[in-house]
């Protein structure tokens, strides 16, 4: 991995990073290393901030490791929750060389067997950050907005009348 890309994380996946540097023992070998460098150059967003074509926590991702046809992966955070084919999780190399990439870096990675891979990010097919993110609200000025208007009178309304099977409540008990 290369401390030149530029990768960007929200509070949310940095903390989870975070503690998979600090939990019992390492993922995979070189773990903490290449922990301790992302997160020393990281720079950190809100959710609703995270630009859209950037890899985080649940995004759906399109990669390809070298020549190799793309994948589609879902970046999860535990390890134990993987679904082969479907998933990847932070816990891996693959997982935590996407994190915080974007579209269009290419990332090396070392596999098990001591090889480097290249995996270039294609796209960003879902991200999750986005489909929270609040609709801007929009700016009305007092002289934009219609005038308050009274609620027309009913002549012909009849006063509320308590009928014999309504509940009297707690005091009749």
């Amino acid at each position: 991995m290369s401390d030149q890309l530029p990768v960007v994380l929200t509070s949310k996946d940095f903390a989870l990073i975070e503690a998979i540097s600090q939990g019992h023992g390492e993922p995979f070998a070189g773990a903490t290393e290449i922990i301790r460098r992302k997160l020393g150059i990281a720079t950190l967003v809100f959710p609703s901030d995270v630009p859209a074509n950037v890899v985080t926590l649940n995004s759906r991702v399109r990669f390809r490791a070298g020549d190799a046809q793309p994948e589609e992966r879902t970046l999860i955070g535990e390890l134990g929750e993987e679904v082969h084919g479907l998933t990847l999780s932070l816990g891996t190399p693959r997982g935590l060389a996407l994190i915080g990439a974007a579209v269009g870096q290419t990332i090396a990675v070392q596999r098990k067997d001591g090889r480097t891979e290249q995996l270039h990010i294609e796209a960003v097919t879902f991200q999750p950050a986005l489909q929270r993110s609040r609709p801007a609200l929009k700016i009305v000025s007092s002289q934009q907005m219609d005038p308050p208007t009274r609620p027309a009178s009913h002549t012909n309304a009849r006063p509320f009348q308590r009928g014999f099977d309504d509940d009297p409540g707690p005091s009749a008990a």
